[in-house]
């Protein structure tokens, strides 16, 4: 099934075209704006790998946690695509998308200010995968309590100022690689997807402090 996969959730723009295996991808860190830079990569990507954007049978995006700006960009961008194509939406977390590069018990992570982090737990092995820890937004100190507990190793695609008690392991995500994992795929109606931030903005906290 031709897959179009989007990930824009930090400062990597990572995109592929799958059918089945990974037909083509560009990943890419560079400081430009999702904005500007995802859909012209996405048109090089479908020239590049022979694929019209009208033989797309689903899209896939990841759908948070990560950089706010980042992922409704991508969420965006998805659902438009899928609306007009009339072609099903699929979201995966971010840090599945970090995880699926790996084997064994690892620990993605991505900094979340003052603290805490955003981290999950996963077990993969190439074809299927367990999740220990689902997705969270939490403390940095008991975040690192269950890494030490399952001996994950963990994963990031941003430098933390806080020192792991684990190996660590710095990545590029790589969205195509969610190919083999059909069960991290959640459906979504592509008119009422939204992002899972885990958490609220701090604009949206500053306004709910002055509204209550």
């Amino acid at each position: 099934m031709k897959s179009l996969l989007i990930d824009t959730s930090d400062q990597v723009l990572s995109i592929a075209v799958t059918d089945e295996i990974i037909l083509g991808e560009i990943n890419i860190n560079i400081k430009r704006t999702h904005s500007e830079t995802l859909m012209p990569y996405i048109a090089e990507l479908l020239d590049m790998v022979k694929v019209e954007k009208n033989e797309l049978e689903q899209i896939i995006v990841s759908n948070g946690p990560g950089s706010y700006t980042g992922i409704r960009i991508g969420v965006t961008v998805a659902k438009t695509l899928a609306v007009a194509l009339n072609l099903p939406l699929y979201t995966v977390s971010s840090l599945f998308v970090m995880a699926a590069s790996y084997r064994g018990v690892v620990a993605p992570v991505i900094d979340a200010r003052r603290g805490n982090v955003y981290g999950a737990i996963y077990e993969l092995d190439g074809n299927s995968f367990d999740v220990i820890k689902e997705p969270e937004h939490m403390d940095f100190a008991a975040f690192n309590e269950e890494v030490k507990k399952y001996g994950a190793q963990i994963i990031m695609n941003t430098a933390l100022k806080r020192n792991f008690e684990a190996e660590v392991t710095h990545v590029m995500s790589r969205i195509g690689n969610v190919v083999n994992y059909k069960g991290a795929l959640v459906p979504v109606d592509a008119h009422e997807v939204v992002p899972e931030y885990l958490r609220i903005s701090e604009a949206e906290k500053n306004w709910m402090e002055k509204n209550q």
